[in-house]
Protein backbone atom coordinates (compact mmCIF):
# COMPACT_ATOMS: atom_id res chain seq x y z
CA UNK A 1 0.00 0.00 0.00
CA UNK A 2 1.17 3.33 -0.59
CA UNK A 3 1.75 5.91 1.80
CA UNK A 4 2.94 9.68 2.49
CA UNK A 5 6.20 10.29 4.19
CA UNK A 6 6.02 13.19 6.81
CA UNK A 7 10.08 13.76 7.93
CA UNK A 8 9.94 16.29 10.88
CA UNK A 9 12.51 18.93 11.17
CA UNK A 10 13.87 19.90 14.52
CA UNK A 11 12.29 23.87 14.46
CA UNK A 12 8.49 22.48 13.46
CA UNK A 13 6.23 23.32 15.91
CA UNK A 14 2.78 20.78 16.31
CA UNK A 15 0.78 22.87 14.13
CA UNK A 16 2.74 22.28 11.19
CA UNK A 17 2.58 18.30 11.19
CA UNK A 18 -1.08 18.64 11.61
CA UNK A 19 -1.55 20.71 8.76
CA UNK A 20 0.53 18.13 6.62
CA UNK A 21 -1.18 15.38 8.15
CA UNK A 22 -4.04 16.96 6.94
CA UNK A 23 -3.33 17.46 3.45
CA UNK A 24 -1.50 13.99 3.34
CA UNK A 25 -2.62 12.57 -0.11
CA UNK A 26 -2.41 8.43 0.93
CA UNK A 27 -4.90 7.34 3.73
CA UNK A 28 -1.59 6.24 5.55
CA UNK A 29 1.11 8.66 6.77
CA UNK A 30 4.34 7.77 8.60
CA UNK A 31 5.79 9.60 10.45
CA UNK A 32 9.67 10.46 10.67
CA UNK A 33 10.62 12.31 13.98
CA UNK A 34 14.21 14.18 14.04
CA UNK A 35 16.68 12.54 16.18
CA UNK A 36 16.04 14.38 19.19
CA UNK A 37 12.86 13.61 18.91
CA UNK A 38 11.43 17.72 18.66
CA UNK A 39 7.65 18.24 19.10
CA UNK A 40 7.32 14.46 19.76
CA UNK A 41 8.94 14.97 22.96
CA UNK A 42 5.14 16.15 24.56
CA UNK A 43 2.79 13.67 25.16
CA UNK A 44 0.40 16.06 24.55
CA UNK A 45 1.33 16.51 21.02
CA UNK A 46 1.07 13.18 20.12
CA UNK A 47 -1.84 12.94 21.57
CA UNK A 48 -3.09 15.47 18.42
CA UNK A 49 -1.56 13.95 16.12
CA UNK A 50 -3.82 10.55 17.27
CA UNK A 51 -6.81 13.17 17.26
CA UNK A 52 -5.93 14.95 13.80
CA UNK A 53 -5.43 11.53 12.75
CA UNK A 54 -9.14 9.89 13.39
CA UNK A 55 -10.38 13.33 11.97
CA UNK A 56 -9.13 13.20 9.33
CA UNK A 57 -9.89 9.29 8.76
CA UNK A 58 -6.00 8.37 8.27
CA UNK A 59 -3.84 6.36 9.49
CA UNK A 60 -1.08 7.51 11.24
CA UNK A 61 2.27 5.44 11.82
CA UNK A 62 5.31 6.54 13.98
CA UNK A 63 8.74 5.72 12.48
CA UNK A 64 10.67 5.27 15.93
CA UNK A 65 13.30 3.02 18.28
CA UNK A 66 13.12 5.39 20.99
CA UNK A 67 11.54 4.37 24.39
CA UNK A 68 9.32 7.12 25.48
CA UNK A 69 8.15 8.01 22.21
CA UNK A 70 6.77 3.89 21.56
CA UNK A 71 5.15 4.34 24.97
CA UNK A 72 3.49 7.36 24.52
CA UNK A 73 2.64 6.36 20.56
CA UNK A 74 0.73 3.25 22.50
CA UNK A 75 -0.74 5.60 25.04
CA UNK A 76 -2.05 7.78 22.25
CA UNK A 77 -3.65 4.54 19.93
CA UNK A 78 -1.48 5.20 17.27
CA UNK A 79 0.94 2.04 15.28
CA UNK A 80 4.58 2.26 15.75
CA UNK A 81 7.37 1.04 13.66
CA UNK A 82 11.37 0.22 13.56
CA UNK A 83 11.50 1.74 10.32
CA UNK A 84 9.74 2.44 7.27
CA UNK A 85 9.92 -1.23 5.49
CA UNK A 86 8.81 -2.78 8.83
CA UNK A 87 5.52 -4.27 9.99
CA UNK A 88 3.63 -1.50 12.05
CA UNK A 89 2.63 -3.03 15.78
CA UNK A 90 -1.09 -2.01 16.75
CA UNK A 91 -1.31 -0.51 20.30
CA UNK A 92 -3.05 -3.09 21.40
CA UNK A 93 -0.38 -5.80 20.10
CA UNK A 94 1.94 -3.92 22.01
CA UNK A 95 0.12 -3.33 25.03
CA UNK A 96 -0.30 -7.27 25.62
CA UNK A 97 2.97 -8.33 24.28
CA UNK A 98 4.51 -6.17 27.35
CA UNK A 99 1.60 -7.38 29.76
CA UNK A 100 2.70 -11.03 29.26
CA UNK A 101 6.08 -10.20 29.47
CA UNK A 102 5.44 -8.78 33.07
CA UNK A 103 3.12 -11.94 34.04
CA UNK A 104 6.47 -14.61 32.81
CA UNK A 105 8.37 -12.10 35.22
CA UNK A 106 6.08 -12.89 38.26
CA UNK A 107 5.22 -16.44 38.10
CA UNK A 108 7.73 -19.12 38.72
CA UNK A 109 8.10 -21.66 35.32
CA UNK A 110 8.17 -24.56 37.81
CA UNK A 111 5.96 -27.11 36.55
CA UNK A 112 4.33 -26.97 32.59
CA UNK A 113 1.09 -26.24 33.77
CA UNK A 114 2.06 -23.14 35.74
CA UNK A 115 3.21 -22.24 32.11
CA UNK A 116 -0.14 -23.11 30.54
CA UNK A 117 -2.22 -21.36 33.03
CA UNK A 118 0.40 -18.41 32.68
CA UNK A 119 -0.29 -18.35 28.81
CA UNK A 120 -4.35 -18.45 29.74
CA UNK A 121 -3.80 -15.34 31.90
CA UNK A 122 -1.66 -13.79 29.05
CA UNK A 123 -4.21 -14.75 26.46
CA UNK A 124 -7.34 -13.16 28.69
CA UNK A 125 -4.97 -10.36 29.49
CA UNK A 126 -4.69 -9.51 25.52
CA UNK A 127 -8.27 -10.10 24.75
CA UNK A 128 -9.18 -7.88 27.32
CA UNK A 129 -6.71 -4.99 25.77
CA UNK A 130 -7.78 -5.91 22.74
CA UNK A 131 -10.99 -4.56 23.32
CA UNK A 132 -9.91 -1.37 25.21
CA UNK A 133 -7.98 -0.16 21.95
CA UNK A 134 -10.59 -1.36 19.70
CA UNK A 135 -11.83 2.06 18.36
CA UNK A 136 -8.04 2.72 17.58
CA UNK A 137 -7.06 -0.95 16.14
CA UNK A 138 -9.83 -0.36 13.79
CA UNK A 139 -8.05 2.63 12.03
CA UNK A 140 -4.57 0.96 12.29
CA UNK A 141 -5.69 -2.20 10.50
CA UNK A 142 -5.78 -0.54 7.24
CA UNK A 143 -1.97 0.04 7.59
CA UNK A 144 0.72 -1.30 5.49
CA UNK A 145 2.09 -4.88 6.98
CA UNK A 146 5.25 -6.37 6.24
CA UNK A 147 7.08 -9.53 6.86
CA UNK A 148 9.33 -7.56 9.02
CA UNK A 149 8.60 -7.89 12.92
CA UNK A 150 9.44 -4.82 15.02
CA UNK A 151 11.03 -5.62 18.78
CA UNK A 152 9.80 -2.82 21.00
CA UNK A 153 11.77 -1.95 24.26
CA UNK A 154 10.44 -2.27 27.87
CA UNK A 155 8.15 -0.15 29.10
CA UNK A 156 6.86 0.32 32.44
CA UNK A 157 3.26 -0.41 33.53
CA UNK A 158 1.85 1.01 30.10
CA UNK A 159 -1.99 -0.08 31.18
CA UNK A 160 -1.70 1.76 34.05
CA UNK A 161 -0.79 5.03 31.83
CA UNK A 162 -3.18 4.54 29.64
CA UNK A 163 -5.87 4.30 32.47
CA UNK A 164 -4.65 7.50 33.78
CA UNK A 165 -4.44 9.50 30.77
CA UNK A 166 -7.95 8.17 29.92
CA UNK A 167 -9.06 10.08 33.45
CA UNK A 168 -7.38 13.26 31.93
CA UNK A 169 -9.98 15.71 30.32
CA UNK A 170 -8.45 16.43 26.91
CA UNK A 171 -5.99 19.62 26.62
CA UNK A 172 -6.92 22.19 25.02
CA UNK A 173 -4.75 23.37 22.13
CA UNK A 174 -2.64 26.19 23.40
CA UNK A 175 -1.90 29.52 21.90
CA UNK A 176 1.47 28.76 20.09
CA UNK A 177 1.58 32.37 18.61
CA UNK A 178 2.03 33.51 22.03
CA UNK A 179 4.90 31.44 22.43
CA UNK A 180 6.25 32.56 19.41
CA UNK A 181 5.96 36.24 20.48
CA UNK A 182 7.98 35.58 23.82
CA UNK A 183 10.39 33.43 21.87
CA UNK A 184 11.49 35.96 19.38
CA UNK A 185 11.35 38.66 22.30
CA UNK A 186 13.84 36.72 24.60
CA UNK A 187 15.70 35.71 21.20
CA UNK A 188 16.05 40.07 20.23
CA UNK A 189 17.13 40.69 24.20
CA UNK A 190 19.38 38.25 23.73
CA UNK A 191 21.17 38.93 21.15
CA UNK A 192 21.29 42.86 21.97
CA UNK A 193 22.58 41.59 25.26
CA UNK A 194 25.54 39.91 23.09
CA UNK A 195 25.94 43.41 21.43
CA UNK A 196 26.54 45.38 24.34
CA UNK A 197 28.54 43.32 26.11
CA UNK A 198 31.00 43.22 22.70
CA UNK A 199 30.73 47.20 22.42
CA UNK A 200 31.15 47.17 26.29
CA UNK A 201 34.05 44.97 26.90
CA UNK A 202 35.56 45.29 23.13
CA UNK A 203 34.66 48.45 21.41
CA UNK A 204 33.77 50.80 24.08
CA UNK A 205 37.03 50.57 26.49
CA UNK A 206 39.33 53.81 26.10
CA UNK A 207 41.62 55.12 28.42
CA UNK A 208 43.28 58.93 28.63
CA UNK A 209 46.06 59.35 30.82
CA UNK A 210 47.41 62.58 31.51
CA UNK A 211 51.18 62.99 32.43
CA UNK A 212 52.85 66.07 34.06
CA UNK A 213 56.54 66.74 34.26
CA UNK A 214 58.48 69.15 35.87
CA UNK A 215 59.80 71.35 32.95
CA UNK A 216 62.53 73.97 33.24
CA UNK A 217 61.82 77.42 31.22
CA UNK A 218 63.99 79.60 29.01
CA UNK A 219 63.55 82.51 27.16
CA UNK A 220 65.69 82.95 23.64
CA UNK A 221 65.74 86.75 22.62
CA UNK A 222 67.95 87.18 19.67
CA UNK A 223 68.22 89.67 16.75
CA UNK A 224 67.69 87.65 13.32
CA UNK A 225 67.35 88.23 9.87
CA UNK A 226 64.18 88.10 7.61
CA UNK A 227 64.91 87.24 4.22
CA UNK A 228 62.91 87.36 1.11
CA UNK A 229 65.44 85.24 -0.98
CA UNK A 230 66.12 81.37 -0.44
CA UNK A 231 69.92 81.61 -0.98
CA UNK A 232 70.52 83.88 1.94
CA UNK A 233 68.94 81.39 4.44
CA UNK A 234 70.79 80.37 7.21
CA UNK A 235 69.31 78.58 9.89
CA UNK A 236 71.86 78.91 12.44
CA UNK A 237 72.91 82.16 11.75
CA UNK A 238 69.65 83.28 12.37
CA UNK A 239 68.64 84.28 8.89
CA UNK A 240 64.92 83.25 8.28
CA UNK A 241 62.85 82.80 5.04
CA UNK A 242 59.99 85.20 4.60
CA UNK A 243 57.30 83.51 2.66
CA UNK A 244 54.15 86.00 1.76
CA UNK A 245 50.55 84.77 1.81
CA UNK A 246 48.19 86.83 0.09
CA UNK A 247 44.60 87.07 -0.19
CA UNK A 248 42.77 89.20 -3.05
CA UNK A 249 39.20 90.30 -3.93
CA UNK A 250 37.27 92.46 -5.31
CA UNK A 251 35.84 94.24 -2.24
CA UNK A 252 33.18 96.74 -1.78
CA UNK A 253 31.94 99.40 0.65
CA UNK A 254 28.96 101.20 1.01
CA UNK A 255 29.40 104.85 2.77
CA UNK A 256 27.14 107.82 3.31
CA UNK A 257 27.95 110.83 1.53
CA UNK A 258 28.74 114.31 3.31
CA UNK A 259 28.59 116.57 0.60
CA UNK A 260 25.80 118.91 -0.02
CA UNK A 261 25.10 120.85 -3.21
CA UNK A 262 22.30 123.23 -4.68
CA UNK A 263 20.81 121.90 -7.38
CA UNK A 264 18.31 124.52 -8.23
CA UNK A 265 18.12 126.76 -10.91
CA UNK A 266 20.84 129.45 -12.11
CA UNK A 267 19.58 132.94 -12.06
CA UNK A 268 19.96 135.00 -15.28
CA UNK A 269 20.04 138.75 -16.06
CA UNK A 270 22.30 141.31 -17.63
CA UNK A 271 24.84 143.10 -16.32
CA UNK A 272 26.09 146.72 -18.20
CA UNK A 273 30.30 146.72 -18.78
CA UNK A 274 31.81 150.08 -19.77
CA UNK A 275 35.26 150.22 -21.18
CA UNK A 276 37.40 153.67 -20.92
CA UNK A 277 39.25 154.68 -24.05
CA UNK A 278 42.01 157.17 -24.43
CA UNK A 279 41.74 157.16 -28.06
CA UNK A 280 40.24 154.80 -30.84
CA UNK A 281 40.46 151.05 -29.55
CA UNK A 282 38.10 148.15 -29.29
CA UNK A 283 37.61 146.10 -26.11
CA UNK A 284 36.66 142.51 -26.33
CA UNK A 285 34.70 140.90 -23.38
CA UNK A 286 35.35 136.69 -23.83
CA UNK A 287 32.07 134.70 -22.88
CA UNK A 288 32.42 133.42 -19.61
CA UNK A 289 34.01 136.12 -18.03
CA UNK A 290 33.40 136.20 -14.54
CA UNK A 291 31.81 139.45 -12.83
CA UNK A 292 31.43 139.36 -8.95
CA UNK A 293 29.73 141.35 -6.25
CA UNK A 294 30.83 140.61 -2.99
CA UNK A 295 30.57 136.75 -3.00
CA UNK A 296 28.21 136.78 -5.69
CA UNK A 297 29.32 135.84 -9.15
CA UNK A 298 28.10 135.80 -12.62
CA UNK A 299 29.25 134.58 -16.21
CA UNK A 300 29.03 136.10 -19.34
CA UNK A 301 26.74 134.39 -21.54
CA UNK A 302 28.44 135.60 -24.78
CA UNK A 303 31.81 137.82 -26.00
CA UNK A 304 31.07 141.30 -26.03
CA UNK A 305 32.78 143.95 -28.25
CA UNK A 306 32.89 147.27 -27.09
CA UNK A 307 34.66 150.22 -29.60
CA UNK A 308 35.05 153.59 -29.80
CA UNK A 309 34.40 154.51 -33.28
CA UNK A 310 35.50 157.56 -33.25
CA UNK A 311 38.68 159.74 -32.56
CA UNK A 312 38.38 160.90 -29.31
CA UNK A 313 37.32 164.24 -28.86
CA UNK A 314 35.47 165.97 -25.74
CA UNK A 315 32.38 166.81 -27.31
CA UNK A 316 32.32 163.57 -29.31
CA UNK A 317 32.78 161.77 -26.34
CA UNK A 318 30.36 164.01 -24.25
CA UNK A 319 27.68 163.67 -26.72
CA UNK A 320 28.12 159.62 -26.64
CA UNK A 321 28.87 158.79 -23.02
CA UNK A 322 30.80 160.20 -19.62
CA UNK A 323 33.66 161.98 -19.71
CA UNK A 324 35.88 161.22 -17.09
CA UNK A 325 38.19 163.63 -14.98
CA UNK A 326 41.55 162.46 -16.90
CA UNK A 327 39.93 162.93 -20.12
CA UNK A 328 38.90 159.57 -20.98
CA UNK A 329 35.63 158.68 -22.61
CA UNK A 330 33.88 155.60 -21.23
CA UNK A 331 31.69 153.70 -23.60
CA UNK A 332 29.37 150.88 -22.51
CA UNK A 333 27.99 147.52 -23.60
CA UNK A 334 25.02 144.64 -22.80
CA UNK A 335 25.48 141.30 -21.59
CA UNK A 336 23.70 138.60 -21.21
CA UNK A 337 25.42 136.58 -17.68
CA UNK A 338 23.72 133.49 -15.67
CA UNK A 339 24.82 132.87 -12.04
CA UNK A 340 28.16 130.27 -11.35
CA UNK A 341 25.98 128.16 -9.08
CA UNK A 342 21.92 127.65 -8.24
CA UNK A 343 20.41 129.54 -5.13
CA UNK A 344 17.95 132.71 -4.98
CA UNK A 345 20.75 134.58 -3.01
CA UNK A 346 21.89 135.29 -6.75
CA UNK A 347 18.91 136.46 -7.45
CA UNK A 348 19.16 140.92 -6.87
CA UNK A 349 17.67 143.92 -7.89
CA UNK A 350 18.63 146.65 -10.79
CA UNK A 351 20.36 150.01 -10.12
CA UNK A 352 23.72 148.01 -7.75
CA UNK A 353 25.86 150.87 -9.17
CA UNK A 354 28.88 149.96 -6.86
CA UNK A 355 31.37 146.98 -5.60
CA UNK A 356 30.92 145.02 -9.52
CA UNK A 357 34.50 144.24 -10.19
CA UNK A 358 35.55 142.04 -13.67
CA UNK A 359 39.10 140.50 -12.43
CA UNK A 360 41.98 141.19 -14.91
CA UNK A 361 40.00 143.71 -16.69
CA UNK A 362 39.96 147.67 -16.54
CA UNK A 363 35.98 147.59 -16.66
CA UNK A 364 33.36 148.97 -15.06
CA UNK A 365 30.02 147.22 -14.39
CA UNK A 366 26.68 147.64 -13.34
CA UNK A 367 22.89 146.77 -13.51
CA UNK A 368 20.04 148.49 -14.56
CA UNK A 369 17.61 145.69 -14.34
CA UNK A 370 16.90 142.86 -11.96
CA UNK A 371 18.60 139.38 -12.11
CA UNK A 372 16.20 136.34 -11.20
CA UNK A 373 15.57 132.73 -11.86
CA UNK A 374 17.75 131.30 -9.23
CA UNK A 375 15.89 128.58 -7.20
CA UNK A 376 17.52 126.51 -3.94
CA UNK A 377 17.13 122.23 -4.05
CA UNK A 378 19.73 121.19 -1.46
CA UNK A 379 21.35 117.74 -2.74
CA UNK A 380 24.15 114.81 -1.27
CA UNK A 381 27.16 114.92 -3.45
CA UNK A 382 29.81 112.29 -2.90
CA UNK A 383 32.87 114.20 -1.92
CA UNK A 384 36.66 113.46 -2.04
CA UNK A 385 36.73 112.90 1.58
CA UNK A 386 34.25 110.52 1.41
CA UNK A 387 36.17 108.71 -0.87
CA UNK A 388 39.08 108.66 1.24
CA UNK A 389 36.94 107.23 4.27
CA UNK A 390 35.43 104.45 2.43
CA UNK A 391 38.75 103.13 1.22
CA UNK A 392 39.83 103.11 4.58
CA UNK A 393 37.45 101.03 5.65
CA UNK A 394 38.11 98.36 2.78
CA UNK A 395 42.07 98.23 4.54
CA UNK A 396 40.10 97.44 8.05
CA UNK A 397 37.62 94.58 6.38
CA UNK A 398 38.32 92.25 9.09
CA UNK A 399 36.34 89.44 7.34
CA UNK A 400 38.74 89.55 4.71
CA UNK A 401 41.52 89.66 7.05
CA UNK A 402 40.10 86.60 8.82
CA UNK A 403 39.74 85.02 5.26
CA UNK A 404 43.81 85.72 4.88
CA UNK A 405 44.59 84.40 8.17
CA UNK A 406 42.61 81.44 7.70
CA UNK A 407 45.25 79.93 4.71
CA UNK A 408 47.67 79.70 7.84
CA UNK A 409 48.29 76.78 10.07
CA UNK A 410 49.66 78.06 12.95
CA UNK A 411 51.19 74.18 13.46
CA UNK A 412 53.50 75.35 10.58
CA UNK A 413 53.83 78.94 10.19
CA UNK A 414 54.36 81.81 12.05
CA UNK A 415 52.77 85.08 11.07
CA UNK A 416 54.62 88.36 11.55
CA UNK A 417 51.55 90.30 12.41
CA UNK A 418 53.74 93.93 11.97
CA UNK A 419 53.95 93.15 7.94
CA UNK A 420 50.32 92.91 7.58
CA UNK A 421 49.38 95.28 4.57
CA UNK A 422 46.50 96.26 2.46
CA UNK A 423 46.56 97.67 -1.20
CA UNK A 424 43.72 99.06 -2.91
CA UNK A 425 43.50 99.61 -6.52
CA UNK A 426 41.41 101.11 -9.05
CA UNK A 427 38.52 102.32 -6.71
CA UNK A 428 35.08 103.21 -8.11
CA UNK A 429 32.83 105.02 -6.09
CA UNK A 430 29.06 105.09 -7.47
CA UNK A 431 27.77 107.91 -7.67
CA UNK A 432 31.09 109.26 -8.77
CA UNK A 433 32.60 112.54 -7.06
CA UNK A 434 30.28 115.26 -6.88
CA UNK A 435 27.42 113.20 -8.14
CA UNK A 436 24.30 112.95 -6.46
CA UNK A 437 23.20 110.40 -3.90
CA UNK A 438 19.54 109.31 -3.74
CA UNK A 439 17.67 110.06 -0.75
CA UNK A 440 17.92 107.12 1.61
CA UNK A 441 20.95 105.44 -0.25
CA UNK A 442 24.18 104.93 0.08
CA UNK A 443 26.93 105.32 -2.07
CA UNK A 444 29.63 102.12 -2.76
CA UNK A 445 33.11 102.20 -3.35
CA UNK A 446 34.36 98.98 -5.11
CA UNK A 447 37.89 98.38 -5.60
CA UNK A 448 40.42 95.78 -6.36
CA UNK A 449 42.34 94.78 -2.78
CA UNK A 450 44.94 92.69 -2.24
CA UNK A 451 45.77 91.45 1.55
CA UNK A 452 49.10 90.27 1.80
CA UNK A 453 51.18 89.03 5.13
CA UNK A 454 54.07 87.40 6.07
CA UNK A 455 55.27 83.99 7.68
CA UNK A 456 57.97 82.07 9.08
CA UNK A 457 58.14 78.34 8.81
CA UNK A 458 58.06 77.20 12.19
CA UNK A 459 60.20 73.90 11.78
CA UNK A 460 63.20 76.57 11.39
CA UNK A 461 62.44 78.38 14.08
CA UNK A 462 62.41 75.48 16.11
CA UNK A 463 65.55 74.16 14.60
CA UNK A 464 67.25 77.62 15.36
CA UNK A 465 65.63 77.34 19.17
CA UNK A 466 67.23 73.94 20.03
CA UNK A 467 70.72 74.62 18.03
CA UNK A 468 70.57 78.07 19.92
CA UNK A 469 69.89 76.00 23.49
CA UNK A 470 72.61 73.73 22.77
CA UNK A 471 75.41 76.01 22.06
CA UNK A 472 74.74 77.53 24.93
CA UNK A 473 75.01 74.19 26.89
CA UNK A 474 71.59 75.30 28.26
CA UNK A 475 70.35 71.41 27.58
CA UNK A 476 71.64 68.49 29.76
CA UNK A 477 72.26 64.63 27.69
CA UNK A 478 68.90 63.95 29.04
CA UNK A 479 67.17 66.53 28.80
CA UNK A 480 64.75 67.27 25.53
CA UNK A 481 62.53 69.99 24.43
CA UNK A 482 58.93 69.72 24.98
CA UNK A 483 57.23 72.84 23.76
CA UNK A 484 57.98 76.19 21.89
CA UNK A 485 55.54 78.20 22.75
CA UNK A 486 55.02 82.87 22.59
CA UNK A 487 56.49 82.41 19.34
CA UNK A 488 56.86 85.96 17.86
CA UNK A 489 59.11 88.94 16.08
CA UNK A 490 58.98 92.26 17.58
CA UNK A 491 60.97 95.28 16.33
CA UNK A 492 60.63 94.49 12.45
CA UNK A 493 62.43 96.60 10.48
CA UNK A 494 62.80 96.82 6.93
CA UNK A 495 66.42 96.51 5.74
CA UNK A 496 65.63 97.24 2.05
CA UNK A 497 64.16 95.20 -0.64
CA UNK A 498 65.38 92.12 -0.04
CA UNK A 499 65.56 91.77 3.75
CA UNK A 500 64.40 92.85 7.42
CA UNK A 501 65.80 92.90 11.13
CA UNK A 502 63.68 91.60 13.88
CA UNK A 503 64.01 90.69 16.96
CA UNK A 504 62.73 86.57 17.94
CA UNK A 505 61.25 85.41 20.91
CA UNK A 506 60.82 82.27 21.58
CA UNK A 507 59.42 80.59 25.35
CA UNK A 508 61.07 77.23 25.58
CA UNK A 509 60.37 74.00 27.66
CA UNK A 510 62.42 71.26 28.35
CA UNK A 511 63.20 68.89 31.25
CA UNK A 512 63.76 64.82 31.42
CA UNK A 513 63.22 62.82 28.37
CA UNK A 514 60.05 60.57 28.39
CA UNK A 515 58.21 59.27 25.25
CA UNK A 516 54.50 58.48 24.50
CA UNK A 517 55.82 55.19 22.77
CA UNK A 518 57.58 54.32 26.27
CA UNK A 519 54.89 54.83 28.32
CA UNK A 520 52.05 52.98 26.29
CA UNK A 521 54.71 50.06 25.98
CA UNK A 522 54.73 50.38 30.15
CA UNK A 523 50.96 50.32 30.90
CA UNK A 524 49.20 48.20 27.55
CA UNK A 525 47.41 45.67 29.74
CA UNK A 526 47.86 46.38 33.24
CA UNK A 527 45.58 47.91 35.45
CA UNK A 528 44.29 51.47 35.95
CA UNK A 529 45.27 51.68 39.61
CA UNK A 530 48.76 50.80 38.63
CA UNK A 531 49.26 53.12 35.77
CA UNK A 532 50.53 55.95 37.99
CA UNK A 533 53.12 53.86 39.61
CA UNK A 534 54.43 52.46 36.54
CA UNK A 535 54.68 56.28 34.82
CA UNK A 536 56.41 57.85 37.79
CA UNK A 537 59.00 55.01 37.54
CA UNK A 538 59.57 55.79 33.69
CA UNK A 539 60.81 59.64 34.81
CA UNK A 540 62.26 61.33 37.57
CA UNK A 541 60.53 64.06 35.88
CA UNK A 542 56.90 62.90 36.07
CA UNK A 543 55.10 64.62 39.21
CA UNK A 544 51.63 64.19 38.26
CA UNK A 545 49.49 61.19 36.24
CA UNK A 546 45.95 62.01 35.93
CA UNK A 547 43.82 58.85 34.45
CA UNK A 548 40.29 58.83 32.62
CA UNK A 549 38.43 55.47 31.34
CA UNK A 550 35.54 55.98 29.13
CA UNK A 551 33.49 53.80 31.23
CA UNK A 552 33.32 52.38 35.32
CA UNK A 553 33.83 49.07 34.31
CA UNK A 554 36.75 49.49 32.43
CA UNK A 555 39.51 48.40 34.91
CA UNK A 556 42.65 47.77 32.69
CA UNK A 557 44.45 50.00 29.81
CA UNK A 558 43.67 48.47 26.42
CA UNK A 559 45.87 46.32 24.50
CA UNK A 560 44.88 48.22 21.22
CA UNK A 561 47.46 51.79 21.12
CA UNK A 562 44.33 53.29 19.30
CA UNK A 563 41.93 53.04 22.31
CA UNK A 564 44.88 54.51 25.04
CA UNK A 565 45.34 58.47 24.20
CA UNK A 566 48.64 60.24 25.92
CA UNK A 567 49.30 63.42 26.73
CA UNK A 568 52.11 64.87 27.65
CA UNK A 569 52.44 68.11 29.17
CA UNK A 570 55.72 69.67 30.05
CA UNK A 571 55.30 72.45 32.94
CA UNK A 572 56.91 74.33 35.92
CA UNK A 573 55.50 72.36 38.80
CA UNK A 574 53.74 74.86 41.99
Amino acid sequence: MNKDVIYIEPEDDITDIINRIKTAKQKVVALVPPKKLGVLRSAVNVKLIAKTAKASDKAVVIITTDTSLIKMSAMAGLPISKNLNSRPILPSEFINRKKAEKKAEEVAPETVEAGENTEEKTESTEAEAGEESAEVAGAAVKAKKDDVEIDSDEIDDAEKDKKKKKDNKVSKIPNFDKYRKWIIIGATVFMLLIVFLVWALVIAPFVKINVKLSASSYQISENTTLVKNEKDVDINAGKFLLEQVKYEDESSVEFDATGTANHGEKATGTIVIGAVFANSATVVVPAGTVITNGDLSYATKDALTITLKETWSNSDCANKTTVLQDGGCIIYGRADVVATEAGTKYNIESAKNTGWKIEGRTLLAYTDSAITGGTDKMVKVVTESDIEDAKSQLENNEEAKQKLIEQINDNDMVKIESTYKVETKEPVSKPAKNEVVEEGKKAKLTAKTTYTIYVVDRVAIENYSKNYMTTANVLDNNDVIYSYSNIHFDRVYENDKTSYTAKIKVNVKYGPEISEKKILETIKGRKIGEVKALIKDLSRGVYKVDTEVSFPWVYSVPNDENKVEIKIEAETED
